[in-house]
C-alpha cells in the first residue's frame, strides 16, 4: 500500500527543495545581521563619563535606529508570509483528511488520521518552522538596537 502518489511525492519534493533554499537564505541574512550590527557593540565598551564620546553614542542610536525600522519591515514581511504559509496547511489537512475518511481504502480513526496528515503536510510545517525562527532572531536584534537606542 502507497500512501503517496508521483503527484504528493512531487509536492512534498518542490516544498522541501523551496524550504532548503529559504533555509539557506535565513542562515546568510543571521550571518548578515551579525556582521552589520558587531560596530554597535562597541558603543557599550564607550566611556560615557567623556563628553567627547557622545557623538559616537549618537552615531550609534541613530544606526539602531534606521536597523530597528529594517528589522520592523522585515519582521512584518514574514509574519504575513507565515500567515499565507498557514492558510495553505490549513486547506492541505482539510484535503488529506477528506482523502483519508472518504478515499483511502483502510478504515483508520480520528488519531491515525492525524498522524498521516501530519506526514503529508511535514515540510509545510518546516516552512513556518523556519520563518517563525528567523522570526524570534529578528526579535531578538529588535530588542538589542532598542537597548542600543537607551544608552
Amino acid at each position: 500500500m502507497n500512501l503517496y502518489n508521483q503527484e504528493e511525492v512531487d509536492r512534498i519534493n518542490k516544498v522541501k527543495d523551496t524550504n532548503d533554499k529559504l533555509e539557506d537564505f535565513f542562515n546568510g541574512k543571521r550571518t548578515e545581521w551579525n556582521k552589520i550590527v558587531e560596530p554597535l557593540f562597541k558603543v557599550l565598551t564607550t566611556d560615557l563619563s567623556n563628553p567627547s564620546n557622545s557623538k559616537y553614542i549618537l552615531e550609534a542610536q541613530s544606526t539602531a535606529l534606521s536597523f530597528r525600522q529594517q528589522i520592523n519591515e522585515n519582521i512584518n514581511f514574514f509574519l504575513n508570509k507565515r500567515s499565507k504559509e498557514t492558510t495553505k496547511i490549513k486547506k492541505l489537512r482539510q484535503d488529506k483528511f477528506v482523502f483519508y475518511a472518504i478515499g483511502f481504502q483502510v478504515k483508520t480513526n480520528m488519531g491515525e488520521k492525524t498522524i498521516l496528515i501530519d506526514a503529508h503536510i511535514a515540510e509545510n510545517d518546516r516552512c513556518i518552522e523556519l520563518i517563525e525562527s528567523y522570526i524570534f532572531f529578528e526579535l531578538q536584534f529588535f530588542h538589542l538596537e532598542f537597548f542600543l537606542f537607551l544608552c
